[in-house]
């Protein structure tokens, strides 16, 4: 027991958690692969589970990497790392692949992977080192503008064009932070106003934009249709943005009973009611979903489905408590270090994290509008998996540190702002 306290520094309860999560993504993603390893693997569930364990073990491996860096260090690695971050999000957007329309992953040595995901531990974390360092400090509203406005403002804006969702996940966060950070509410409000102008502005833009491809699109449609070499019902109109968005809400309060629950905007929702509904309190057993086979992603965007499909109520509401457990554990970082980077830091990513599950369960009961959203250390997925186990590390480094003595917050200041030096290092110098 002792060899394990030395290998795994930190709460105790955070790697427990990780390790059940772990545990339950093995059984659930198994099961809910079986449309995906008939259509990419010959039918050999196996290979899908083999690549999927192969990630959760690599996001293991970052996170206990992560557990073990000094947590200072990584103010200084955000600060460091925040433009070439911006650019990798500016290169994907016009370079990245393009999936359903949007452009969010590139793919490195062979393998697709979302910028996205490290954008949003480096801006949070970025975010918790200017907060700090500006603290109780008079500060001009230029210098709010260029040292936090300006960073959420570009990374939020990098983002939203192709993940609507995750760019208002980032944002909530980020206010959050802010008002824990007792920035002037005045600025916060006048960041929020930037944000919707902005999106406003995009929208509107896009709508345009739209509206022109389509009356193009129309035209060329229908000479091709004069000369006979298309039929007249083939061409369909491409939606913009506001139209996506609204027809997702709308969906959601539409009457069951009037629409064609199975047509192509109606059919993720009506599978994942079904399985939700089919699990009743206990529900049907390990490996026995149906709607796995219907769902779009059942082993990602829809994975809580069908954990309730297979596990009931109750496997869902114990799925919920390791979620509310592990945000209880970053809530008691928060309430031992009052404002300190560390603090702040742990606070920000596991927000992230519970505000990502919440989501992810909401969709999948039906709360909701569809989004891509994937479950924490649950869905399958290579990214979403190193971020997750990334994210944990970091917070695990912070409660190491709780485990010795603590430094005021003049010292972490100066110990963030320093150059980075781990050649002595074996073990957290002073504590947060």
């Amino acid at each position: 027991m002792s060899f394990i306290n030395k290998i795994l520094k930190g709460d105790k309860v955070i790697w427990i958690i990780a390790l059940l999560l772990a545990v339950i993504s093995l059984i659930v993603v198994y099961s809910a692969t079986s449309a995906l390893a008939l259509n990419k693997y010959e039918g050999d569930t196996g290979k899908a589970l083999m690549k999927h364990l192969t990630m959760l073990l690599f996001g293991f491996l970052m996170m206990f990497g992560a557990s073990r860096i000094n947590y200072k260090h990584y103010a200084k690695i955000a600060w460091v790392l925040l433009i070439p971050t911006l650019a990798l999000l500016l290169y994907t957007l016009v370079f990245g692949r393009n999936i359903n329309d949007a452009s969010r992953s590139i793919n490195v040595g062979g393998f697709s992977f979302q910028p996205s995901e490290m954008a949003k531990i480096i801006l949070i974390t970025y975010l918790a080192r200017q907060l700090i360092m500006m603290e109780g400090k008079v500060y001009k509203y230029k210098e709010f503008l260029l040292k936090i406005a300006a960073p959420i403002l570009f990374t939020v804006a990098l983002i939203f064009t192709e993940n609507l969702s995750t760019a208002l996940i980032l944002i909530m966060v980020c206010m959050v932070l802010l008002f824990i950070g007792r920035v002037k509410m005045l600025h916060i409000l006048s960041l929020v106003g930037i944000c919707v102008v902005g999106m406003g502005l995009y929208l509107a833009i896009d709508a345009a934009k739209t509206s022109i491809d389509n009356k193009h699109s129309v035209k060329a449609h229908e000479q091709a249709v004069a000369l006979g070499t298309k039929s007249a019902d083939e061409y369909k109109a491409k939606q913009n943005r506001i139209q996506t968005w609204a027809n997702r809400l709308k969906s959601m309060g539409e009457d069951k009973g009037e629409v064609n629950r199975f047509d192509d905007s109606h059919m993720q929702r009506t599978y994942a009611d079904i399985a939700v509904a089919s699990g009743s309190v206990f529900g049907k057993g390990p490996g026995k979903s149906e709607q796995r086979n219907f769902l779009p992603h059942p082993y990602s965007d829809f994975i809580y489905a069908i954990i309730i499909e297979e596990y009931g109520i109750v496997g869902g509401i114990l799925v919920l408590l390791l979620y509310v457990i592990l945000f209880t554990r970053v809530i008691r970082i928060v309430s031992k270090r009052t404002l300190t980077f560390g603090a702040l830091m742990a606070f920000g990513l596991g927000f992230l994290i519970i505000l990502q599950a919440m989501i992810n369960m909401g969709v999948s009961i039906g709360l909701l509008p569809v989004t891509g959203q994937p479950l924490p250390f649950v869905s399958m997925g290579g990214t979403s998996l190193m971020a997750t186990g990334i994210i944990i590390g970091m917070i695990l480094s912070v409660t190491r540190s709780m485990e010795d003595e603590s430094m005021n917050k003049e010292q972490e200041i100066e110990a963030i702002v320093e150059p980075i030096d781990t050649s002595h290092e074996t073990e957290p110098e002073s504590r947060d």
